[in-house]
């Protein structure tokens, strides 16, 4: 790849985000105990665990970050699986919290 490329591509990602994504997924592998690459089953387990403790936007930002980690290492991505999606939308139904 050419220098100018990898600079527009460095440039298109910020590092907070970088930092965030890599915290999302050692929340995942460490603090959750999940395998990489991960199954559509082992993300909705996820999601149900931490659905009392994290809001919707925080899960949301996990699953780009697990998104984001497969595509980068070449593996299909669990997250866009429609039970994932499903108990997304049923934890944002269960669990509402208002906008600030």
């Amino acid at each position: 790849m050419s220098t100018a490329a990898e600079r527009y591509l460095q440039a298109a990602r910020r590092e907070s985000t970088t930092r965030r994504y890599q915290q999302a997924v050692a929340h995942y592998e460490v603090g959750w105990g999940g395998f990489l690459p991960a199954s559509s089953d082992s993300i909705v387990r996820y999601l149900a665990e931490h659905a009392d403790a994290l809001s919707i936007s925080t899960l949301r930002g996990n699953l780009a970050a697990l998104a984001r980690w497969h595509l980068n290492h070449g593996f299909v991505d669990p997250t866009k699986a429609p039970q994932v999606r499903d108990v997304l939308r049923g934890i944002q139904a269960l669990h509402p919290r208002p906008v600030r």
